[in-house]
């Protein structure tokens, strides 16, 4: 009898152990092994691979991202052709077109001074046949080349011409006569402001110097043409 007390007995601590064991078991997370389990944290990764969040082409990256036609790019305002000072355009500090230069005759028929004596005709002045020479220019703008640059502003209804021959520009409608053979007028550099200057155009000066480039001598030439040369 004391026998199968103690044979139950084994038996009954032989099930609670091994129910102990099944229930230690159950209690670790499902599929804790293998590729991927949660509970070994092997296997793809959240966010791991093709597509995840943040791989592959970045914004902004490659053609098109920003700085690509960014605000300001390509070519700046004022610049090139038309910019302030340019071609027909009011340059700073230029005269008032006058209205009546639109009529007949143009400007040059709203000359009041005594005009249509000059020429242009540079080897009467002193400085020109050493100076052309190392310029290597042979002769100055012709009387026609200036007066149709005049009118050719004019007819924009700008008092700017750009000098032949030169960049500088020359506005017309400054021209002042100081007789007998002076004229005063404003001249310089497309899109600078104009500075005035006093020419002689007897004795071939620009300011009371000799020119010192070619330039200057177009500008004298010019200026005294517009002055007093004909139309």
């Amino acid at each position: 009898m004391a026998k199968r007390t103690e044979l139950i007995t084994a038996i009954g601590l032989g099930l609670v152990v091994a129910a102990a064991g099944s229930f230690t078991a159950l209690a670790r997370p499902m599929g804790g092994g293998g590729f991927g389990g949660p509970g070994s944290g092997a296997g793809v990764r959240p966010g791991a691979g093709w597509g995840a969040p943040g791989a592959g082409t970045r914004p902004g990256v490659g053609v098109g991202a920003p700085g690509i036609g960014a605000p300001g790019a390509g070519a700046r305002p004022g610049v090139g052709w038309g910019a302030p000072g340019a071609g027909f355009t009011r340059a700073p500090g230029a005269s008032a077109w006058n209205p009546a230069w639109g009529r007949q005759g143009g400007y040059w028929s709203s000359r009041t001074w005594s005009t249509g004596w000059y020429r242009p005709y540079p080897a009467a002045w002193p400085w020109w046949r050493a100076s052309s020479v190392a310029w290597g220019v042979g002769s100055l703008a012709t009387a026609a080349a200036i007066t149709s640059a005049v009118n050719a502003a004019s007819y924009q209804q700008s008092t700017v011409i750009v000098v032949p021959q030169t960049s500088l520009q020359l506005d017309y409608g400054s021209v002042q006569a100081l007789p007998p053979n002076q004229v005063q007028f404003a001249y310089g550099v497309a899109g600078m402001p104009l500075m005035t200057a006093t020419s002689d155009c007897k004795q071939g000066l620009i300011n009371g110097m000799a020119p010192t480039t070619a330039d200057q001598a177009q500008v004298l030439n010019a200026s005294c043409h517009i002055a007093y040369g004909s139309n």
